[in-house]
């Protein structure tokens, strides 16, 4: 395989899955393992958040979910692969995997650099305000 085959379309929409493909175990007991990962880190994550705020719990509830979605699709994928089925085997869909992945990720780093001290911003504002606002009881 040349590397440089990355960069036609017909590499993405090929069909044919070669009888000599080794990767196929390794890759199921690597997708495997990350999905038991995800799943004890998750159920780990489960007890730890109670006593987490903030930052910690955002970022571990978005890890594990990018866990999980790239290891159950990529099992789903390979199965497709291993039984050449038509149009759901081609290498087009892990590589628009990978770039959604890229897109959430970066979207996550907008949302903590920009977005969340806005929101912090906001919640001190409201706050500070509150103590003039507060309602009396009665």
């Amino acid at each position: 395989m040349n590397l440089l085959n990355i960069f036609h379309f017909s590499y993405y929409t090929d069909n044919y899955l070669s009888p000599e493909w080794q990767w196929f175990w390794p890759l199921v007991i690597i997708w495997g393992l990350g999905l038991i990962i995800t799943i004890v880190f998750n159920w780990r994550f489960i007890k730890l958040s109670k006593k987490w705020s903030g930052d910690h719990k955002f970022w571990w509830t978005h890890i594990l979910n990018m866990g999980y979605t790239l290891s159950v699709v990529s099992l789903v994928h390979l199965f497709f692969r291993y039984e050449n089925i038509p149009y759901l085997n081609w290498r087009l869909w892990p590589a628009l995997m990978v770039l959604g992945l890229l897109g959430w990720g970066g979207y996550l780093v907008y949302y903590r650099y920009r977005l969340l001290p806005k929101k912090v911003a906001d919640r001190e504002n409201r706050k500070s305000l509150a103590y003039y606002f507060r309602r009396r009881r009665k």
